[in-house]
């Protein structure tokens, strides 16, 4: 253990009770934690409770070294475990199979990148499940890629790491999963876990338009496009290579059955495939029923026997999730035509008007109207 892999005493302990070592809680008066196992009923794991006990590398080294022994596992994956103990990781491994220690640097930039696109897209999912996210700029998504951090690659292979703390954030997702009471970012590794083998299932069973049929209908869809997306970037043409995404949980929570642990591989035949299915979802839009705030951009009415206009105008809405505008054609009667001919000639004024805002190409259909007035400053 280097002076950079300094164990803390509460990980180690927390590590051996995860591996069912007990505590010997009479020791603790003496600032010593000593640990037993039903497994080796003859061997006893001690060390400082205090990092800055003289003998505190040394003892955690001897446990480290002793762990090895009776587990059969390397030092360096037992230290990594130790160090991420409370973190959930995230590992993408390059496979090529021309050359399997380095890549392009374009391509590795690409490949970071799409890596903090795959994350905010399962934390926006976890948030405001939907089949497309026209942005990924919840500020929850945002806060997890603030507290994630980019570990060192590995032998043998590329391998991006990326650690999420599993209590980084103390936020509720509206997900329905399996295990719906975790952390924020442990739904948000859980549901991308989920999402890839959905993923990868549909593609090798050839049912993509069974799963695309099921995301347009779900209203909390694991998989988006923006996932899709991000894992259509992690393929590069000139290579032609695989991917593989496995998961270190976290041993500090406990992982629901069907969790998948070993790696899920996105072969170099997946991604034309992949790109189908993102493309697919983009074209998802959801009915709306909410009130909606815009101007009027152009008045397409006609004079009724009455003398009054009514009829057709085109809005530009601000929709406030996505923070952009579309334009939306709609229907009003006289009343709600006159109000929206005094907003189009008044400089700088908005309308707000509820409805149901349908999916489509601009403009989209907004129906139902309900309510139609000009906003008040």
């Amino acid at each position: 253990m280097s002076a950079d892999q300094i164990i803390n005493p509460i990980d180690l302990r927390d590590f051996l009770k995860s591996q069912g070592w007990l505590v010997f809680e009479q020791a603790l008066d003496d600032r010593l934690f000593v640990f037993s196992s039903p497994a080796f009923p003859r061997r006893q794991l001690v060390f400082p409770m205090d990092l800055t006990a003289p003998d505190y590398v040394e003892t955690v080294n001897l446990v480290i070294d002793k762990m090895c022994e009776l587990t059969g596992a390397s030092r360096n994956s037992l230290v990594a475990k130790l160090l991420s103990i409370r973190d959930d990781v995230l590992r993408l491994r390059v496979v090529n199979g021309a050359n399997d220690y380095d890549v392009p640097l374009s391509f590795a930039s690409s490949l970071i990148t799409n890596a903090e696109k795959l994350l905010k897209a399962a934390a926006c999912t976890v948030l405001r499940p939907r089949a497309h996210h026209p942005r990924l700029s919840l500020s929850e998504a945002n806060q997890l890629i603030e507290k994630s951090r980019f570990g060192q690659t590995e032998r043998g292979s590329y391998v991006v790491k990326v650690s999420c703390p599993l209590n980084a954030l103390e936020v509720q997702g509206s997900l329905e999963l399996s295990d719906s009471d975790a952390p924020f970012v442990r739904q948000v590794t859980l549901s991308l876990n989920q999402a890839l083998q959905q993923l990868t299932s549909a593609i090798e069973a050839d049912s993509i338009d069974s799963l695309v049929s099921r995301i347009r209908t779900s209203s909390s869809p694991l998989v988006s496009s923006n996932l899709c997306e991000a894992l259509s970037g992690m393929h590069d043409d000139e290579m032609d290579n695989s991917l593989d995404l496995s998961f270190d949980w976290s041993l500090l929570r406990h992982l629901p059955p069907q969790t998948r642990s070993q790696p899920i591989r996105i072969q170099r035949d997946y991604f034309a495939r992949v790109e189908e299915i993102r493309r697919e979802l983009r074209s998802v839009e959801r009915e709306q029923q909410d009130t909606f705030i815009g101007t009027v951009e152009r008045l397409d009415g006609e004079m009724g026997d009455d003398g009054r206009r009514s009829g057709a105008v085109v809005l530009a809405v601000l929709l406030a999730e996505e923070g952009e505008s579309v334009r939306a054609r709609t229907v009003l009667t006289p009343e709600q035509y006159s109000i929206a001919d005094q907003a189009h000639m008044t400089n700088g004024a908005y309308v707000r008007v509820t409805g149901r805002l349908r999916p489509g190409r601009q403009p989209r259909q907004l129906t139902d109207i309900t309510d139609f007035g000009i906003v008040r400053n």
